[in-house]
């Protein structure tokens, strides 16, 4: 035997002085060599085991498939372990960075790579519509569409008595003219200009009464009582089953609290230019029995409307789409009903004592959940949410950070902001890898100033993006 392992090292020692051309493949070479000494070790072993009488009576033995000290398991473990502790050294940097009042989950390979506070719960903000998201996916699934529906009595002239306007929940109704207002011009609405067209379409020519907003697909309740009433109309609201602009009417300097009734004037003024004008003044009102649908308007698919959502933070878009959960669930379409749908699936997910949530958009400060909660959830949605969500220094509300960073164009998040509150959740994808999932929630007075966040982000960006697909197995293959 002593003769044979001398062999064997003979055979592995280089011909000449000069350094290996492949140093990965020296080291696959050595942990190759060392398991057949163990290999060997393991058989005097076995040898003076099978000459010893065992207590027990019955013995089981497991053989795995790949032998633990195959050659062909090394290349393949030494790969991840080169890939995976260069990335954890990195984010060792980052672990003082975050604060006492903070947590920090990143995993790849399927294996963590920092956890810090990850079973804490902490107010997460906007990332909430992370959750959100996934229920809604999960509910209504990535084809629905709503529909938005006009009803009236129309004769052979193309007169009708009053034209009934019937809200489907549709978030992303707007006039055209209001996209230029936005911070983040909504990506794929639903004008109401198309809407305007369908009736003319349809054969509409004039109106004798009047334009009338129906809106009781939903509940009536404009705005979540868990908000600061500062947020009313400015952050959200008011929410209901038919509205444009979020709410406003273009040209008037306050938003009334009526949606329907503003949707309603919207349409009437976009009609007239038409040359369909009404007698009477826009209403808002229930739709009555026995009248015929004129035409039907659908909205972009939900997997946009979640693009739209998570890549610009849309906050009436959360609030609705909580609502409409709500109906699909329990034919109730209320915040509550919807709050009760995302709990119910939250613990069939197995995360229900780790999250805690309030309204849809993550604007109340009471919504709570744990870093290891959205790690899971990102983990489960991987291939819905990478196309949906903000890509870095490129679009929505990352378009403006990581701009010179190494992440650039790559890195993908959801982003939470309040008063003392920033959270940053999604992936770094990793050219012919897996991605790196991360997820930060940091609750600290002053957090969401750029001064406080931006050096953490940048740290945890970097630290991540020393994550690679090498060295590869194949690269450290004897």
């Amino acid at each position: 035997m002593r003769y044979t392992l001398m062999s064997l090292r003979a055979d592995l020692q280089p011909k000449n002085s000069r350094r290996a051309t492949n140093p990965l493949k020296v080291v696959a070479i050595a942990g190759v060599s060392g398991s057949l000494v163990l290999v060997f070790a393991l058989v005097a072993v076995a040898m003076v085991a099978d000459r010893v009488t065992p207590i027990g009576e019955t013995t089981l033995h497991l053989e795995p498939k790949v032998a633990v000290l195959s050659a062909r398991r090394a290349p393949t473990t030494l790969s991840i372990l080169t890939r995976t502790s260069r990335v954890r050294r990195a984010l060792a940097d980052v672990s003082s960075k975050i604060p006492t009042n903070g947590c920090l989950s990143v995993e790849w390979l399927g294996q963590s790579m920092s956890d810090i506070r990850s079973d804490q719960m902490f107010t997460p903000a906007s990332a909430v519509k992370v959750i959100t998201a996934a229920a809604a996916l999960e509910v209504l699934g990535p084809n629905f569409t709503y529909e938005t529906n006009v009803y009236g009595a129309l004769d052979a002239s193309g007169t009708v008595g009053d034209l009934y306007i019937v809200g489907g929940g549709d978030p992303l109704i707007v006039r055209s003219e209001y996209l230029a207002t936005e911070k983040y011009p909504t990506t794929t609405p639903t004008t109401l200009e198309s809407i305007a067209d369908a009736i003319v379409a349809a054969g509409v020519r004039s109106i004798a009464g009047s334009v009338v907003g129906v809106d009781s697909r939903y509940d009536s309740k404009r705005f979540i009582d868990k908000w600061p009433t500062s947020f009313n109309m400015v952050e959200a609201g008011p929410l209901g089953a038919l509205m444009a602009n979020d709410g406003a009417v273009i040209g008037q300097p306050f938003k009334s609290d009526n949606p329907a009734w503003a949707a309603a004037t919207e349409l009437t003024s976009l009609l007239a230019a038409r040359g369909v004008v009404a007698s009477t003044l826009p209403r808002h009102d229930v739709l009555v029995s026995g009248v015929a649908k004129i035409t039907t308007i659908k909205s972009a698919p939900l997997s946009d409307i979640v693009k739209e959502m998570l890549t610009s933070s849309d906050n009436n878009t959360a609030e609705l789409l909580l609502k409409e959960i709500g109906l699909a669930k329990t034919g109730i379409g209320s915040t509550q009903a919807g709050l009760d749908a995302t709990t119910s699936l939250l613990s069939s997910w197995g995360l229900a004592a780790t999250v805690s949530i309030h309204d849809g958009s993550g604007l109340a400060m009471d919504n709570k959940a744990s870093c290891k909660a959205f790690l899971a959830i990102l983990k489960t949605n991987t291939d819905l949410f990478i196309p949906t969500m903000a890509v870095a220094g490129k679009t929505g509300t990352l378009r403006d950070v990581f701009t010179k960073e190494s992440v650039n164009g790559r890195l993908i998040a959801k982003t939470g902001t309040l008063t003392g509150v920033k959270s940053l959740v999604g992936y770094l994808p990793i050219v012919d890898s897996e991605p790196v999932r991360f997820s930060l929630l940091m609750n600290r007075a002053g957090i969401d100033n750029q001064s406080a966040y931006r050096s953490i982000w940048y740290s945890l960006s970097q630290a991540m993006d020393k994550a690679r697909s090498t060295p590869s197995v194949d690269q450290l293959m004897p």
